[in-house]
């Protein structure tokens, strides 16, 4: 009977231990999710610039006089690599919300995080439409199939612009509604 005893102290002694050592590895991990959104705001800040950037060589290439067709394809094309530094940074940011996302936090905050990866999925989708106008340019054959085309695009990326700031209206709800859980 006693060596039972020690078996089960021993059997009680180890499970505390291992009670502990979950509980110290199962914590909140808000700190490092709090790093990651930093490194995804950062990257939002960034496609920010670069679409600023591309959405001034379209108004540039826009008003290039039509006599000067091959100039105003050198813009495009420059406003295409702006669009895709931006649909790169947008990608990031998503990368890094979700990342986040997976860490040990809060469920409010994982639905946050959730909305924020959908968005900037959405908004690097979006991106990468927007940068039809100008590859249509390059692309195209005639003034009326450019038009077109750009008519094309342009709704495209209304639809997913709207789409894409209804999902950040939500985040920021659940932002605004849960004050608590995200850092000041």
């Amino acid at each position: 009977m006693i060596k039972r005893n020690y078996s089960f102290n021993g059997l009680v002694a180890l499970f505390l231990l291992f009670a502990a050592v979950l509980a110290c590895s199962t914590g909140n991990e808000t700190e490092k999710a709090n790093k990651l959104v930093d490194e995804g705001n950062s990257a939002v800040q960034e496609a920010k610039k670069h679409i600023t950037e591309a959405e001034q060589l379209k108004q540039k290439m826009l008003s290039t006089d039509v006599a000067h067709l091959n100039d105003a394809r050198g813009i495009a094309k420059e406003a295409i690599a702006a669009y895709e530094s931006a649909e790169a940074k947008c990608k990031e940011a998503a990368s890094k919300y979700d990342e986040a996302s997976r860490l040990k936090l809060s469920d409010k905050f994982k639905e946050y995080l959730a909305l924020k990866v959908k968005e900037y999925n959405k908004r690097a989708e979006l991106v990468q439409t927007a940068k039809g106008v100008p590859q249509a340019l390059i692309e195209s054959e005639s003034r009326q199939g450019w038009i077109n085309k750009a008519n094309s695009v342009n709704t495209k990326v209304d639809q997913l612009s709207k789409e894409a700031d209804d999902l950040a209206s939500q985040a920021d709800k659940l932002q605004k509604d849960n004050p608590d859980i995200f850092k000041s």
